[in-house]
């Protein structure tokens, strides 16, 4: 059995095995939500393990362990299991959960290669820390898709190397994420929220999402874009949970509630609801956002308000998960989450140094909405690509917010009728899937009359901004050729 590693993921193992060559230990690893980490980590695992060597895999929730072991089971190796209720045995690798490995360490044998997922957990006066501290000459390799943490610490307490996968939109250009569609109702929450232990109060946001005209709101932008669709409905709290679920059961949606401390059975049999069919929106409270694996979510309702870009993108990226039938992802924002952090396709500056809010001064990515579907786009579109909206006849709607994450700005571009014709691309490709989506892109981009037109077509379709000079420099050694002949 194996597990055949796409390009981009054998690119990312490769400078993995070239920096741990040179002698470097301590290696974060980034790559989006959907890219394929488990894939990525459990083949290395396998690989080191044929070497005779032991690795230990650091996980912290069931859900993620059960993924790790699945992954291992598909390469044909078995893991050992270090949790509460389990037998211990002496297979070569070993899938630990950080709250039972770190009360056994003195009886577990010393590893010789440690893997941590969603490592933006691991610091140096924590859980992880502690198990990395007592094994601290072993070397270490994390994975994360969001390596920011909302407390502003870095990575750097435990990692030295940072190697980047590609960004969401290079996945989406490839077909291997669903386009996110990003909606925001048209009239925004306007409360004002106290920051508790550096997040938003969650009982004051509780409180206000529950109002009943926003309740009203979340059901009839449900119906409007994704009427019966599988949704992840993610809330303040258990009991917001339990008042959308009902809410959405009374308008006839077949709903379930999840959180994490609920009998995992029934966590389980919710979420299948979701693939079956039987169930239509799932309401969750701290869960299904991170490490857990929904591909037949049609969308996502973003109902908490978060300081935290890690947990935004941890949430939209469940819904960009492809699966049949399946030709973009639709992420409906009431709580406002894109105002704060950009779009989820902007690209992002990640680092392994703290970087205290207090001192992020950059302004978050530019969007615009349109006024017609209120419809968010990143940068500056000349029309809406959801409706056609022609923004020159009316001053489009622009996020502007207070809160900094670095990210890259797009700037309007193009005038008249080429804007009209990359416009016009942009819908075909939209409506259009996968590989059929990136060729309409492709074949306009070839066939542009300068490189500002590629460049738009570009930001729009949120390529990142190699693909427009590697797409530039193509068109250019084409017409070359047919001149020359």
């Amino acid at each position: 059995m194996s597990i055949i590693l796409r390009e981009y993921q054998e690119t990312i193992l490769e400078e993995t095995r070239q920096l741990m060559r040179k002698g470097r230990k301590k290696i974060c690893v980034v790559s989006p939500t959907g890219s394929g980490k488990t894939a990525m980590f459990a083949s290395i695992a396998k690989g080191a393990a044929s070497k005779t060597n032991r690795v230990m895999v650091l996980v912290h929730r069931r859900e993620i362990m059960e993924q790790t072991l699945g992954a291992l089971f598909r390469l044909g190796v078995v893991s050992g299991q270090i949790a509460a209720g389990k037998p211990v045995t002496q297979d070569s690798i070993q899938t630990a959960m950080v709250g039972t490995l770190v009360r056994r360490l003195a009886s577990v044998r010393r590893p010789d290669l440690i893997i941590t997922d969603e490592c933006h957990h691991a610091l140096a006066d924590n859980s992880w820390g502690k198990i990395l501290r007592y094994w601290g000459d072993v070397p270490r390799l994390g994975f994360s898709a969001t390596p920011e943490r909302l407390d502003g610490r870095g990575l750097g307490e435990t990692f030295d190397d940072m190697i980047l996968g590609p960004s969401i939109s290079d996945l989406v250009a490839d077909g291997w994420l669903s386009p996110p569609v990003l909606y925001r109702p048209p009239e925004e929450v306007t409360a004002q929220y106290h920051v508790k232990r550096g997040d938003f109060d969650t009982h004051e946001q509780g409180t206000v999402m529950s109002g009943r005209k926003i309740v009203g709101d979340v059901i009839e932008h449900y119906r409007e874009h994704l009427d019966g669709l599988p949704v992840v409905c993610f809330c303040v709290s258990i009991e917001h949970s339990r008042l959308m679920a009902a809410q959405f059961e009374a308008a006839g949606y077949r709903s379930r509630v999840v959180w994490g401390d609920m009998p995992r059975q029934e966590r389980e049999s919710a979420i299948k609801g979701l693939a079956d069919g039987s169930v239509k929106v799932i309401a969750s409270c701290d869960v299904i956002s991170e490490g857990v694996d929904v591909p037949v979510m049609a969308g996502a309702i973003l109902l908490r308000k978060t300081q935290s870009l890690a947990l935004y993108l941890q949430q939209a990226g469940r819904a960009l998960r492809p699966a049949p039938g399946k030709d973009k992802a639709i992420i409906l924002d009431h709580a406002g989450n894109y105002q704060l952090h950009g779009h989820v396709l902007a690209d992002r500056e990640w680092t392994l140094d703290a970087r205290p809010r207090s001192e992020r001064k950059e302004r978050p990515p530019t969007t615009t909405t349109c006024p017609r579907c209120y419809g968010v786009w990143p940068g500056i579109p000349r029309t809406c690509p959801a409706c056609g909206f022609d923004f020159s006849t009316r001053a489009p709607v622009r996020s502007v917010d207070i809160k900094t994450i670095k990210g890259q700005l797009i700037e309007a571009g193009l005038e008249g009728t080429e804007a009209d014709k990359v416009a016009e691309v942009y819908r075909k490709a939209m409506a259009a899937k996968g590989k059929e989506r990136q060729g309409i892109l492709l074949g306009a981009a070839f066939k542009a009359v300068d490189k500002r037109t590629v460049d738009e077509l570009a930001k729009l379709a949120g390529y990142h901004p190699r693909w427009s000079e590697w797409a530039w420099k193509y068109r250019q050694e084409r017409t070359g050729k047919a001149e020359a002949s």
